[in-house]
């Protein structure tokens, strides 16, 4: 991956003289991930070009506690197509992220109302009186995993809030217990925006969140 590229972990691109962003401490933020828009497929209502950087608090919770965490959207970029090395896991870090980085590509996919999301309601969907239908529904709108946009997953309660849209959703990701994303015990991590401030490319009112089992 390049210092641009969409990515989780490694280093992220910051314009020229810009200092690294840190927290209220004056200690350095966790990097966790990068979308370069332009490398994306074209999603309605989200940017087209520049690139949005996600960093939390070097902390026992990731920033949640205190919410501490920076969302960055820069609209020009500049391609030096300078290489950004892979870097194993240092274990003097804490993050959910190890190691890295890790490219991001992605790709357009429908999504099912889950049961447990508010919009629910507006749909007559399989209830548990039809247990054959009802899980069957319920696989197809498991909403795990990690996208940008559409309905988001939690493992506790679903702490979406009317009018935000799902800016990121970085899931658990590995396999066979070899993980490089891992948000405590299973956990999933959320950012969310409000779709006017999205539409205007204001990132300063993100919502974030995450739980774990």
């Amino acid at each position: 991956a390049t210092l641009t590229d969409s990515k989780v972990g490694g280093k992220p691109w910051l314009p020229p003289q810009m200092p690294y962003p840190q927290d209220e401490d004056r200690n350095d933020y966790l990097f966790i991930a990068q979308i370069n828009w332009a490398q994306m497929p074209r999603l309605d209502g989200y940017p087209a070009s520049g690139l949005s950087s996600f960093f939390v608090k070097a902390d026992d919770t990731f920033g949640l506690m205190d919410q501490s965490f920076q969302v960055l959207h820069f609209e020009e970029v500049i391609d030096t197509q300078e290489i950004d090395p892979f870097q194993p896991e240092d274990l003097d870090v804490y993050s959910p992220v190890l190691g890295g980085p890790y490219k991001l590509t992605g790709k357009l996919e429908s999504q099912y109302v889950p049961h447990r999301d508010p919009q629910a309601m507006n749909f007559q969907l399989p209830t548990d009186e039809d247990e054959v239908a009802y899980s069957k529904y319920w696989d197809l709108a498991d909403a795990s995993g990690s996208r940008i946009g559409g309905y988001p997953y939690f493992t506790q309660e679903n702490v979406n809030q009317k009018g935000w849209e799902l800016l990121l959703q970085l899931d658990m990701e590995g396999d066979n217990y070899d993980y490089y994303v891992s948000w405590g015990d299973s956990g999933v991590g959320n950012f969310f925006i409000r779709r006017e401030d999205l539409l205007r490319l204001d990132f300063s009112k993100v919502s974030y969140t995450w739980d774990c089992l």
